[in-house]
Parts: C-alpha cells; structure tokens; sequence
C-alpha cells in the first residue's frame, strides 16, 4: 500500500519495521536508516520511536518533501544498525506517492 503525502507538507511519517514478521525490538537496535530518495534520516537523532504503536516516527521537514519528485512515486528503504554490529535492511520497500503542491515556497 502507497503513502500519499503532498510536497512542501511537514510532517512525521510513521514507519513500522518488522524483521522475519516480528517488530524490531529498539532495544537490539543502534542505528537505524530511513533513505527517501535522497533524503537520508537517522534514528534516535532524527525519529522518533513509538512504543505504544511499535512504529518510528520520521520527521520530514517542508524542505525535506519539497526535493521528492513531483507527482511521482519515491522509495522508502529502510536499514537496522544492531548493538552487534551488524547491519540488515529490510525486504519490503514502502512506496510514497507525491502529490505537487501549486506553491513552491517554504512558509
């Protein structure tokens, strides 16, 4: 299923991460990365994570979907850090839909 979100908005994108069906435990995890096109965010430093819903929450500033393609689809990859050192993306990439906004200017 595709996330809509229109360029220029700012918002927190929630994203659920889920290894072999089971939500990712933050307590494993170091690092994690959310790449969107070229916009590249890291938790803690950038997400949130949300127990009670088992979801991050990734801040996109306007600047951040203003640079997303416009009326286009853009990729959301996701990679885990682990305390262990190692390092795994996950196997679903979640399709964002961009819908352009008429006015290009950050308010």
């Amino acid at each position: 299923m595709a996330i809509k979100i229109k360029r220029g908005d700012e918002l927190a994108l929630p994203v659920k991460i889920t290894m072999g069906g089971e939500p990712l435990s933050v307590d494993d995890a170091e690092l994690v990365e959310f790449r969107l096109g070229e916009i590249r965010k890291l938790w803690p430093e950038d997400a949130e994570y949300d127990a009670e819903s088992g979801e991050f929450r990734v801040r996109l500033s306007q600047e951040d979907t203003f640079s997303l393609p416009a009326d286009d689809a853009a990729q959301l990859d996701v990679r885990v850090k682990f305390r262990g050192g190692a390092v795994i993306g996950t196997r679903k990439v979640t399709m964002l839909v961009t819908v352009d906004a008429l006015s290009g200017e950050v308010i």
